[in-house]
């Protein structure tokens, strides 16, 4: 492979970066007020809402939450005299006393700031009012899990209950939008065990969940939005943890079972996680093809797919202080996951001259599909504190190596007439991919607070990756099977980015300004070692700039503006060329010319009193990715293809308490879409405007006897995703949490998907053929799950730090 330079500006770039980080110099001190909010005298609160007043008209200052220990500070304050007002869910809103900023005391703390909590009697049981289970800020939604009853739900099952949240199979987006990244304790999770963590990891483990919907300039340029999971810390020294167990029934049934293991001294901390799940899914699947130019028969398809899988995976982490301020770190994750052999895939299809008609011949075939994937990971990290001030410097180093193969094979493929004749066999085949991934990152950020409400983030990544892959075919012929050329292919895809990245935080009186800016310089590269060239040699240098202005208009009301720029990269699957012959009427393909796809987010957003959010946006998207089908002698070649998008539209989020014991909010959102596409086989295709909708409601009930209730529904409506139009879906879900054993063991039952409608799919207007895929994956179920707890409280599942591989890992699949 070439060697590849990088360009003056990305160079000039992190010049300014370097000495952005040499040039920090201490500034004169000014005053500062720090303190600590509690529930109880045994309990912090975290996360709660603390506002610094002047103590003259109670003006506003500046606002902030308290962090998981119930602690806070305001630095870089003028002299005079202050207020702190503390709003927490479920409690009265407490005051400080005055406290005075002067020349001879600029440091002030307020000590502990004892919270009431609002009571309310239901019969003879006192009922207390507890935190929102979702919660609205500027930049993010809130999901309360600790106060919610999602202790045995896994994390997939937690977001496809969130009306903001879009799951479709294993896929994530939130308000439309893909590029999910999700971070577990501000660490961010390999893309490659996220499906066996989505799928794993339960709520017990989890105290919030944060949707970060504006990302700042520090994350990946291909994210738009970040899920930061914080697990429940075990603060107390020695050993603590949980045992875990769910169970749910559909038509087939799922169980998980785990372990929490967290010893803690003085010096050093180290966890153990071990989970297991096994689920035996069943999947329907129905849809038609016509084609539109009259080439080839009307097909209508039916089809089931029956299996079992197991995923066993392996968290484990080891940290020690080198001193207060300084701390090194090693972790391993290791994840296995495997679909069984005794796979049944069964499918049929009717052949006719018209949709509807009569059927002239039936096609059934049946197959399996078996695979097996192993994902590795090691990090080796330094975190420093550098100054009292709050500087810090985190390094990592991360190799992740991942192994897999899938196999699909036919068992048998027969045609009969409509009389239930055998009109003919047609050929079996298998096919059998293996892939090999090497991903290897350096990592290195700083955090850069300077008095004068000034702080700098900074840092560079590079990121060193390889994926090979072996897609190849076989059709039986005389009891044996021989390899098909033409459909078995042998790909080498090779990705390097270096980028560098700043972000400056500045308070402007009570406007509060972030800017910042990204740079990447990635080289793409794909060569065919069987037929010796190279498809794709490709390299990109692209800056990313995001900004954020907010400010309170009055005590009640926050606006706040935000513009990002983010691009999605083709990944390894879509873009490295190769043919997949499915049956003899569906052939799939790689793309080499897939351009990446970019998107500008232009946003302004109000809150009001806590509870009430408004948000409008307008975004325009540039090559998005869709898998479009093209019509050739009745065979439908699906291959990824760009268009253009570009959307206006709004959400809006009330959260409401009608009494102490009942809490919740709705959600509405709304958006108006239109696309283009001009590309060989689709130019002049006229595609239709439409309005995307979706709206969700979820209530929590706190009843008698330490019970509580929570009920939720989300609906989307159908609209058309460039030449896709989307089917309806919604999801329901009723649960009751309650304890025994004086806490130590908590139960959940709950009631999934109550109307059956989470369903996926819809109609594909391509440009000679109309397409109609619906498919609904066993999603209503009755779910039991069962939490003891040991040691002295809950613990943290992984002190993890950042791996710096995520964004890559993410695109491997």
């Amino acid at each position: 492979m070439e060697q590849t330079f990088l360009p003056k500006h990305l160079i000039t770039l992190l010049t300014c970066i370097c000495l952005s980080l040499v040039s920090a110099v201490p500034v004169s001190a000014q005053g500062k007020i720090s303190g600590i909010v509690r529930e109880d005298a045994a309990n912090a609160a975290p996360f709660a809402t603390v506002t610094l007043l002047t103590a003259t008209d109670s003006s506003l200052i500046k606002g902030k939450v308290t962090n998981e220990h119930g602690a806070f500070d305001f630095e870089n304050l003028p002299y005079g005299e202050y207020m702190v007002s503390v709003r927490y869910v479920g409690f009265q809103t407490a005051y400080s006393e005055t406290v005075p900023i002067q020349a001879d005391q600029p440091v002030k703390d307020v000590g502990f700031l004892q919270l009431q909590r609002n009571t309310n009697q239901l019969g003879e049981v006192l009922v207390q009012a507890q935190r929102q289970v979702v919660e609205r800020s500027p930049d993010r939604y809130t999901v309360n899990v600790e106060s919610s009853t999602f202790q045995t739900d896994n994390l997939l099952d937690i977001f496809r209950a969130m009306p903001f949240v879009q799951v479709q199979g294993e896929s994530v987006s939130v308000n439309g939008k893909g590029g999910v990244l999700i971070l577990f304790d501000k660490v961010q999770m390999p893309g490659a065990t996220l499906q066996s963590v989505l799928t794993t990891m339960t709520g017990d483990e989890i105290e919030k969940i944060d949707f970060i919907t504006n990302p700042s300039s520090r994350y990946p340029a291909n994210i738009s939005t970040v899920i930061s999971i914080t697990t429940k810390e075990a603060r107390a020294f020695g050993l603590t943890g949980s045992a875990r167990s769910t169970l749910s029934q559909g038509i087939r049934g799922r169980g998980l079972v785990g372990t929490s293991f967290t010893y803690r001294q003085s010096k050093w901390v180290s966890n153990l996680n071990l989970n297991y799940n096994r689920s035996l899914t069943h999947s329907e699947h129905e849809g038609y093809r016509v084609p539109l130019n009259g080439t080839g028969p009307v097909l209508r398809e039916y089809g089931l797919f029956r299996y079992g899988n197991t995923i066993p995976s392996v968290r484990g982490m080891f940290e020690y202080k080198l001193s207060e301020k300084h701390a090194l770190g090693i972790q391993a994750n290791y994840v296995q996951t495997k679909v069984d052999d005794n796979t049944t895939l069964s499918k049929r299809i009717d052949f006719a001259k018209k949709l509807n008609g009569t059927t002239d011949s039936t096609l059934l075939a049946d197959g399996r599909e078996y695979s097996t994937r192993h994902v590795q990971t090691y990090s080796l990290y330094f975190t420093g504190k550098l100054d009292s001030l709050g500087k810090s410097l985190d390094l990592i180093f991360t190799y992740t190596p991942i192994q897999g193969n899938t196999t699909n094979e036919m068992l048998a493929q027969n045609m009969f007439g409509p009389d239930g004749s055998l009109l003919g066999t047609l050929r079996r085949v298998r096919n059998d991919n293996q892939s090999r991934a090497n991903i290897m990152v350096g990592q290195m950020d700083w955090e850069l607070p300077f008095l004068n409400n000034w702080n700098v983030t900074a840092g560079a990544k590079m990121t060193l990756s390889d994926n090979r892959t072996q897609p190849t075919q076989d059709y039986l012929q005389d009891g044996r099977f021989i390899r098909d050329e033409a459909f078995s292919f042998e790909n080498v895809f090779t990705e390097n980015i270096l980028a560098g990245y700043t972000t400056l935080d500045k308070q402007l009186g009570k406007t509060t300004l972030r800017a910042g800016m990204r740079g990447e310089h990635a080289t793409m590269l794909v060569e065919d070692k069987v037929n010796m060239r190279t498809p794709v040699d490709r390299t990109f240098t692209d800056f990313f700039p995001t900004l954020m202005v907010s400010r309170p208009m009055t005590d009640d009301l926050v606006m706040t503006l935000n513009y990002r720029k983010t691009v999605q990269r083709p990944g390894f699957s879509v873009l490295t060329p190769y043919r997949v012959y499915l049956d003899d009427f569906t052939i799939e393909e790689g793309n080499p010319e897939l351009l990446p796809q970019y998107t500008h987010t232009f946003s302004l957003n109000g809150i009001y009193k806590s509870n009430l959010y408004v948000e409008l946006e307008y975004r325009q998207e540039q090559n998005v990715f869709l898998n479009l089908p093209i019509n050739q002698d009745g065979v439908a070649y699906w291959k990824n293809r760009n268009l253009d998008m570009t959307s206006v539209g709004g959400n809006v989020n009330y959260s409401y308490q009608v009494t102490n014991w009942w809490s919740g909010s709705v959600f509405g959102m709304g958006a108006y879409m239109t696309s283009a596409m001009q590309q060989k086989d689709f130019d002049g295709l006229a595609i239709p405007g439409t309005f995307y909708h979706a709206i969700g409601w979820q209530n929590s009930f706190s009843l008698p006897r330490d019970l509580k209730l929570e009920t939720g529904f989300n609906y989307t409506g159908p609209f058309t995703y460039g030449l896709a139009e989307l089917v309806s879906n919604h999801y329901t879900r009723i649960a009751l949490k309650g304890n025994l054993l004086n806490k130590q063991l908590q139960y959940t039952l709950a009631v999934l998907d109550v109307l059956r409608g989470s369903v996926s799919g819809g109609v594909v207007n391509s440009s000679n053929i109309q397409t109609r895929s619906v498919s609904y994956d066993d999603a209503r179920r009755v779910q039991l799950g069962l939490v003891y707890r040991f040691g002295k409280q809950t613990v943290k599942t992984a002190a993890t730090k950042k791996l710096g591989n995520e964004d890559v890992v993410n695109r491997a699949n």
